[in-house]
C-alpha cells in the first residue's frame, strides 16, 4: 500500500502536467511597458491623473492555446494575452473578460482594439492578468465561424484554459504565483465572469480556488431581464446584440432554424446581418449602425409572437441554458452596475444579488453607481473593484533592494463619513495621516479637491452632486468610492 500511493500521486501529477502542456500551442512576449509608459497610456485612454498609480512595469505575452468549444471534447485554438508585472515576488492571478466585440483583429491580444488597457493597469498594481480573446476573435480556430456570444460554457472555458496556460508560462519565465485567484469583467465580460465563477466552483474546485470575483454590468438574468429587452418596442442603443445572439446560438445549438436564417429574420437583414458578423471585419459599433434601432423589427413577427407565448421556444431554451441566477457562489462576489445603464438593465445585477442571496451564497455584495450610462459606469466599477480585490490580495511592496509579500489593509478598516455630506467629510483609518492624500473627482474625472496629511475634507464649496474619492498613502491606493454632496 505504501508503494501504491506514491505511484498514484505521480500518475496524477504527470497527467495534470501533460494536460497543461497540451493546452499551450505557442506563446511569445509581444510588448513591454515601463511605469512611465503606463502613465502615458492611461492619459491617452482618458484615465484621470492620480486615480490609479502604476507600481510596476509590465510584460505582455500573446498565447495560442486549446480550449473546448461546444463540449469538452471539441477542442479548438484560442488566443489571448497574459500580462506580468516586472517584480520578483509571489503574485496573485487575475482573469479579465472584456466587453462585446465582433471584429477579429480588435481582440485584446492584438494590443490595438481598446480592450486590453484595463487589464494592463490592473497588472501594473501587482497582479498577473489573463485576458482571453474569446472564441471566434483574435487568432481563433477557423472552425469557429462566429464568436459564441453569451455562451457560458465556451466563455468560461476560454478563461479556465488561459489560466492554465498562465501557470505554465509563469513557471517558464521564473514568475512565482501565490495561491490567489481573482475574476472580473464588464458587460459581456461581466456575464463571462459570473459564468467562470460558477463553472470553477461546480467542476474545477480541485484545480482553482477563487479568492473573490467582480462581475460588472453583465446580462446574468437571461430568463427575465434580457427577455424583456428582446420583446421591447423601444429603441435600443446596441441593436446588433439580438442578431448576434441568434447567429451565435444557432452555431452552438442548431435549433433556431432548419435551413436558413431567413426563417427568423426579415429581408434584407437575413442576408445583411450574417455577412456582417461572419466576415469578422466589422466592429459591433459599426453593425449597430446598419440595423434598426428597435431590434425586434429585424425579426419575423411570427417568431417574436412564438417566443413571447411559448415557454419551450428554442431561443428561450438556449437562453435558459446560459442563465446564471440558479446557483449560489461560494467565494466572495461583488456585483457592480448603474441604474442608468441603457444597454444592460440594472435588473440583471439586482436579480442576481437577490437570487444568489436567497440560494444561500455566504458573501454577496452589490454596488450601484447611480444614474450613469453603460460606458460611463465602467470607470467607477473598475476603480472600486480594484480596491475590493486589494482588500483580499497578498501584494508586493518594493522597498530599496528588498521585495516582500504583505497583506493589504482591509478596506473595512477605513471609514469615510458622513456620506451624503454637506460640509465636512471625515476619514477614519488606523494607519494615521502621514503621507496620506485624499482626492475628490467629479463625474467627468476632473480633480476638484485634494487634501494631504489630514483626516478631513471640506466639501462646503462644492456643488451638489456625485463624486469619486480616492485615498492613498505612500503612493499606495487604500480605498475609493462614491461620495454624495447635498445641501
Amino acid at each position: 500500500m505504501k508503494r501504491i500511493l506514491p505511484l498514484i500521486t505521480c500518475l496524477i501529477i504527470a497527467t495534470f502536467s501533460s494536460f497543461a502542456q497540451e493546452v499551450i500551442i505557442s506563446y511569445e512576449k509581444v510588448q513591454s511597458y515601463t511605469v512611465e509608459g503606463l502613465d502615458s497610456l492611461m492619459a491617452d485612454v482618458g484615465v484621470p491623473p492620480g486615480i490609479v498609480v502604476p507600481e510596476y512595469g509590465i510584460d505582455i505575452y500573446k498565447v495560442l492555446y486549446k480550449t473546448p468549444y461546444i463540449h469538452l471534447d471539441s477542442l479548438v485554438q484560442a488566443s489571448g494575452a497574459i500580462i506580468v508585472p516586472q517584480v520578483d515576488c509571489p503574485l496573485p492571478l487575475a482573469n479579465y473578460q472584456h466587453g462585446t466585440q465582433s471584429k477579429r483583429s480588435s481582440a485584446p491580444s492584438s494590443l490595438n482594439g481598446g480592450q486590453i488597457e484595463v487589464a494592463m493597469i490592473f497588472a501594473s498594481t501587482g497582479y498577473v492578468v489573463t485576458v482571453p480573446d474569446y472564441l471566434g476573435l483574435g487568432d481563433s480556430d477557423p472552425k469557429v465561424i462566429i464568436h459564441p456570444y453569451i455562451h457560458a460554457f465556451s466563455q468560461a472555458h476560454t478563461s479556465i484554459n488561459i489560466l492554465r496556460a498562465s501557470r505554465e508560462i509563469a513557471a517558464d519565465q521564473g514568475v512565482t504565483l501565490n495561491d490567489q485567484l481573482f475574476l472580473f469583467g464588464y458587460s459581456q465580460g461581466g456575464f463571462g465572469t459570473a459564468a467562470l465563477h460558477k463553472e470553477i466552483e461546480e467542476n474545477y474546485s480541485d484545480e482553482f480556488q477563487i479568492t473573490a470575483s467582480a462581475p460588472m454590468s453583465g446580462p446574468y438574468d437571461l430568463k427575465e431581464a434580457q427577455v424583456d429587452l428582446i420583446a421591447s418596442d423601444e429603441p435600443y442603443p446596441t441593436p446588433g446584440y439580438l442578431p448576434f445572439i441568434f447567429l451565435a446560438y444557432q452555431s452552438i445549438y442548431g435549433n433556431l432554424y432548419e435551413e436558413s436564417i431567413s426563417e427568423v429574420l426579415k429581408a434584407p437583414y437575413d442576408s445583411l446581418v450574417p455577412a456582417l458578423f461572419y466576415s469578422g471585419e466589422y466592429s459591433i459599433g459599426y453593425i449597430n449602425g446598419q440595423v434598426p434601432d428597435v431590434p425586434k423589427t429585424m425579426v419575423k413577427d411570427s417568431v417574436i409572437d412564438d417566443f413571447m407565448t411559448n415557454a419551450d421556444h428554442p431561443l428561450r431554451l438556449d437562453l435558459n441554458d446560459n442563465h446564471l441566477l440558479d446557483w449560489a457562489p461560494e467565494a466572495p462576489i461583488k456585483l457592480y452596475y448603474c441604474k442608468g445603464d441603457e444597454q444592460v438593465s440594472y435588473l440583471n445585477s439586482e436579480n442576481a444579488y437577490d437570487s444568489w442571496t436567497a440560494n444561500g451564497a455566504p458573501s454577496v455584495e452589490k454596488q450601484d453607481f447611480g444614474n450613469l450610462k453603460h460606458n460611463d459606469c465602467a470607470l467607477f466599477c473598475f476603480l472600486d473593484a480594484r480596491l475590493y480585490f486589494n482588500s483580499f490580495a497578498d501584494s508586493c511592496i518594493v522597498n530599496m533592494d528588498t521585495t516582500t509579500s504583505v497583506i493589504n489593509t482591509n478596506r473595512a478598516a477605513i471609514e469615510v463619513y458622513p456620506n451624503p455630506a454637506s460640509y465636512q467629510v471625515n476619514v477614519l483609518s488606523g494607519l494615521g495621516v502621514q503621507n496620506q492624500v485624499i482626492r475628490l473627482y467629479n463625474v467627468l474625472g476632473e480633480l476638484v479637491l485634494e487634501e494631504r496629511n489630514t483626516a478631513t475634507m471640506d466639501v462646503s464649496q462644492l456643488p451638489t452632486g456625485t463624486y469619486i474619492y480616492e485615498i492613498t498613502q505612500n503612493n499606495k491606493a487604500l480605498k475609493n468610492g462614491r461620495l454624495a454632496v447635498v445641501r
